[in-house]
């Protein structure tokens, strides 16, 4: 094959990111080697926040970033395909925005491993009241803190996608009596034998919930699902742990719930403000922890990408659909 028959790939990352999310030369090498006889039919080219991007976009077939200008990809003439390092794609609502004819992709599936445990040491951490011994231990208090084993209390995990599946299989393991919820009420193929409601049960499940584990996708439907309403729905020593997207969740309500020892405690992931800075008052809120975004993120997370998107670049080869294709109109 020709350099001018090969299919174009241009990859861009943003400075800002994480070392593992940064697709460069050497991430793309690494990918290519693996996966050698496809990536003879790629030529590839790297870009950093945006700054070459209309140039490389004019002979790309194929995008592989997490955020991008929309018009720079709608004016690409040779562009057809956009795959996204992310599971979410909130950060390119609305998606109607983009050219009909795009077809884009998600990341969907490759956090799902390291998603569970971080749920599921979040719930421990949370059943056995350790914020509060954590505090205790910086203010050199020594005080017991007695708490009952975690087995047979109740999560419900709102969102049950690849994520939320792993969650609900180590929440069965851990012996939890587990409630799912989707948007439309039925349980995915191949997901835990779990009760699956849809979302217009939340309300009723809320009371009964000792955990509520956040793993949605953020859409218009979901955008303040967890309002304070429903916050004060929760009983007295419940706990929350969100690693979907800050909006769903009205953290300042959630705070002042957990100032006031309404709620046992929380553990966050995900902030409107990336890094979360300094002055916020989240820092300083008793019962919570704050978590840099690593609920699922691994070392070797850019190859898991590229593992997806060579995955896919068969599929298209063979005439075959994509993998993880994003519907447009739920936004997921």
């Amino acid at each position: 094959m020709t350099r001018a028959t090969k299919f174009r790939l241009h990859l861009e990352s943003r400075r800002a990111q994480s070392p593992c999310f940064h697709l460069d030369e050497a991430a793309w090498a690494f990918a290519a080697r693996r996966h050698a006889e496809l990536a003879e039919r790629v030529e590839a080219s790297f870009g950093w926040d945006g700054e070459a991007l209309p140039d490389a976009l004019r002979s790309a077939d194929a995008l592989i970033a997490s955020r991008f200008d929309k018009s720079s990809v709608n004016a690409a003439p040779r562009l057809r395909w956009i795959h996204t390092t992310g599971a979410g794609v909130d950060q390119l609502m609305p998606l109607d925005e983009l050219r009909a004819d795009l077809v884009l992709s998600n990341s969907s599936g490759i956090h799902s491993d390291k998603a569970g445990e971080f749920a599921l040491m979040a719930m421990l951490l949370l059943n056995a009241r350790m914020p509060e011994v954590i505090a205790n231990q910086h203010a050199r208090l020594w005080r017991g803190i007695l708490t009952a084993p975690m087995s047979g209390k109740r999560a419900l995990i709102v969102g049950f996608g690849d994520i939320g599946q792993a969650v609900g299989r180590l929440a069965l393991a851990a012996g939890l009596d587990v409630t799912a919820l989707t948007r439309s009420g039925t349980r995915p193929a191949n997901a835990p034998d779990v009760p699956v409601m849809a979302t217009g049960r939340l309300d009723a499940l809320l009371p009964e919930a000792d955990f509520v584990v956040v793993t949605a996708p953020l859409t218009s439907e979901t955008r303040n699902l967890l309002n304070a309403e429903r916050l004060s729905m929760l009983r007295p020593g419940a706990g929350i742990v969100n690693m979907a997207r800050a909006p769903l969740v009205d953290y300042a309500a959630l705070a002042q719930r957990l100032r006031e020892g309404l709620l046992g405690g929380a553990v966050l992931d995900v902030f409107d403000d990336e890094p979360l800075p300094s002055e916020s008052p989240l820092w300083r809120v008793p019962r919570l922890i704050v978590a840099p975004h690593i609920s699922c993120d691994a070392p070797d997370y850019n190859q898991r990408v590229l593992d997806i998107w060579f995955d896919n670049f068969g599929r298209l080869q063979r005439g075959c659909p994509l993998r993880n294709q994003v519907d447009r109109v739920r936004g997921y």
